[in-house]
């Protein structure tokens, strides 16, 4: 028996996380404090910056929690809210974020403006005062509600000295909580759609070429912006002039007490400026996924892009590895390019905004993405300088190239075949009528086109034909064959494997495994199956269809890849959890991208005995076999400690017991998080935290 096979048979262990790119999720809040930058990431929590010597902000440390949206500063406290609760936290030294307290709300809680010892959150409760001078137990103070249904819940809250700002979708009302009991000022109707902020003790209100600076006793002035191309989105303001974002870009406006006005100068790539703050004559503008981007101001005229932290973007929705790179699409960054040649430190070297990626493929240095209402041809072979070489105007859901042909699922006009031998020039070779789809999967092999939509969909791609159908009612979200035997990931049971010799009639020959999860893609490699589920990775053999066995379970430890507990279906489903494997390597498209070594394709192998060696007799046969048992099992317990060793360091060093029960770990190096057992971010709002 050789000792290669019984190393195989006995030390199978499948999956080893080797590293992750860092994503900041999606910053929606900034506050700039002297030297320090403050972030808000819906998914990373707070991250924590320098900015006093470089444009390029350096990271200090994050604080994980997830779902923060809103964030202010007092002194040494940074305070955020989360569902029911308002989270105080010591930044007095920024490279060690400490959490205070967790103050329980009545109702659930959207945003938060701290003022002298006063902080005020809105919510479905309306605004609510708590007394925070004494951070590790604020105080409740006085409530005013104005309205209950969702049209006049608030979501923003400003303040000024006792006077406070808030907004709803249809109202802004002024509140004076100086007195014993808060009062209202003002209601101002919003006409709906309007952004509401507050800078230098005026309150503003944004709304389509429009802004509208209001004073303290709720007198109304409007600035209407000529040329504005949309909606203002955010803004600031300094000495005389006013910073302000868009969908296109960053805007400079001086005098704008006057009216009508146009803007003075323009920075057209900045594109989601979710939030704006400036510090002296630099713009920090918080950008959603694409990180935090900084603006030279200085200049009025002509407002300068000088850096910015723009890790890779969190909403990929395919990924694609080959030849020592990893290309990722997403609704954001339509391709990102990920230098692999290192699976332990991947990195980040070409980005191109361009439309929306959904699918992506790549044929040597040229890369096709599909999505939203376009295919295009990128060419990659300068990785850091993404070149879109061509474009074809087609609503595509996604894409397969063989050679010069594209095969594109689109989603209204069914299954096309594309030569893309000129990309400048792309010509519709075949078609086939499709139903419409909201989504879907696609692989071509011996061609046969494998579609992945409600069900699978086998196409004959050389005179495009329905050839058959499978997995009906299934769900199946990605599919990967191997010779004459599909397999699907499904919701149900996570795999089904089909014998598609006949692709008229495609067999059944095992439908979910005993422990699988709902599977969101799948890929096979020497007799494995990887499937992506929203709970992290796990490996199924499939040596023998009709009887799979799962092997290994990688549970993402951070949290659920669904999100918080509680978000909604629609909202479960967008985020993308897609694989690739490339030279023995799981790449893995979810929040960022995730590298995972497949212990299958690096097993134990002892020395093998010279050529022609006589193994002896029976004995010696026992004897080399209980030996090879032995080292084997040695062998399988180093693989096993390894991939355990990896697997803590890839949940931020925790062991198998965790921390001390409400224990707060700041690792050194800058990261810092929360244990998983009471301090677990997610569950927030659920208690869980002791305080």
């Amino acid at each position: 028996m050789s000792l290669l096979l019984l190393c195989t048979w006995i030390g199978a262990t499948s999956i080893i996380p080797l590293s992750s790119l860092e994503t900041a999720g999606y910053i929606q809040d900034v506050k700039v404090v002297g030297d320090i930058l403050y972030a808000a990431s819906n998914t990373s929590g707070l991250i924590i910056f320098d900015v006093s010597t470089s444009p390029k902000p350096r990271k200090l440390a994050t604080f994980s929690m997830h779902g923060m949206t809103s964030i202010d500063v007092a002194g040494q406290t940074l305070y955020t809210v989360k569902g029911t609760s308002i989270i105080a936290i010591d930044v007095t030294d920024p490279e060690a974020p400490v959490l205070l307290s967790v103050t329980k709300t009545r109702n659930s809680v959207t945003s938060i403006t701290v003022e002298s010892q006063w902080a005020y959150v809105v919510g479905d409760g309306g605004v609510t005062a708590f007394d925070v001078r004494n951070p590790s137990k604020p105080i409740e103070g006085g409530t005013f509600s104005k309205g209950s249904s969702k049209y006049e819940k608030y979501t923003s809250v400003f303040s000024s000295g006792n006077i406070v700002f808030v907004c709803s979708k249809w109202y802004s009302d002024i509140v004076n909580f100086g007195a014993t009991t808060p009062r209202l000022v003002k209601r101002i109707s919003n006409g709906g759609g309007s952004n509401c902020y507050g800078a230098k003790g005026l309150f503003y209100r944004t709304t389509y070429k429009r802004i509208n600076y209001i004073q303290a006793d709720g007198k109304v002035n409007q600035i209407t912006v000529a040329r504005f191309p949309d909606y203002f989105h955010a803004l600031d303001v300094v000495h005389n002039s006013m910073v302000t974002t868009g969908y296109h870009g960053l805007y400079m406006l001086t005098q704008f007490e006057q009216d009508p006005h146009d803007y003075s100068g323009h920075l057209d790539s900045i594109k989601y400026g979710w939030q704006v703050r400036v510090h002296e004559d630099i713009a920090y503008v918080a950008e959603g996924p694409r990180g935090v981007q900084v603006v030279d101001i200085s200049n009025i005229s002509n407002p300068t892009l000088v850096g910015g932290y723009n890790p890779i973007s969190a909403d990929s929705r395919d990924i694609f590895a080959q030849g020592g790179y990893a290309y990722l699409s997403g609704p954001v960054a339509s391709l990102q390019v990920v230098d692999i040649s290192n699976p332990k430190k991947p990195l980040l070297v070409g980005r191109l905004y361009d439309g929306t990626g959904s699918s992506v493929h790549a044929v040597g240095a040229t890369v096709y993405v599909a999505g939203g209402t376009q295919l295009m041809v990128i060419d990659v072979s300068v990785p850091s300088r993404p070149v879109v070489l061509g474009r074809r105007s087609v609503k595509c859901a996604a894409v397969h190239v063989v050679g010069t042909t594209a095969y594109v699922v689109t989603l209204r006009d069914g299954f096309q075949i594309l030569d893309v031998s000129s990309p400048s020039s792309i010509k519709l070779v075949n078609y086939l009528p499709f139903d419409y789809l909201l989504k879907a999967a696609l692989l071509v092999s011996n061609n046969i086109a494998y579609v992945v939509s409600d069900r699978l969909t086998l196409i004959n791609v050389q005179e495009p034909t329905v050839l058959g159908t499978a997995c009906k009612g299934s769900t199946p979200s990605g599919v990967d064959v191997v010779g004459t035997t599909a397999y699907v990931a499904v919701q149900d049971g996570g795999l089904q494997v089909l014998d598609v010799s006949d692709p008229l009639q495609p067999a059944v020959l095992a439908s979910g495994c005993k422990g699988c999860k709902a599977a969101t893609d799948v890929k096979v490699h020497n007799g494995t199956a990887y499937l992506t589920t929203k709970q992290g990775m796990q490996a199924v053999d499939v040596n023998k269809p009709r009887a799979l066995r799962l092997v290994d379970t990688f549970l993402n430890k951070e949290r659920d890849l669904k999100g918080e507990e509680g978000e909604e279906e629609e909202e479960e489903e967008e985020e993308a959890t897609t694989l690739s494997i490339s030279d023995g390597v799981a790449y893995v498209s979810r929040n960022g991208l995730h590298v995972f070594g497949l212990v299958d394709s690096y097993p134990f192998v002892p020395e093998e005995e010279p050529e022609g060696k006589s193994s002896g007799e029976g004995a010696m046969v026992l004897v080399s076999v209980v030996a090879g048992v032995l080292l084997c099992g040695a062998a399988s317990f180093v693989l096993l400690n390894r991939r355990q060793r990896a697997r803590s360091k890839a949940g931020g060093g925790k062991n198998d017991d965790g921390y001390a029960e409400g224990e707060l770990c700041v690792c050194e190096g800058g990261d810092c998080e929360m244990s998983e057992g009471d301090a677990q971010q997610d569950d927030l709002t659920e208690g869980d935290i002791k305080t």
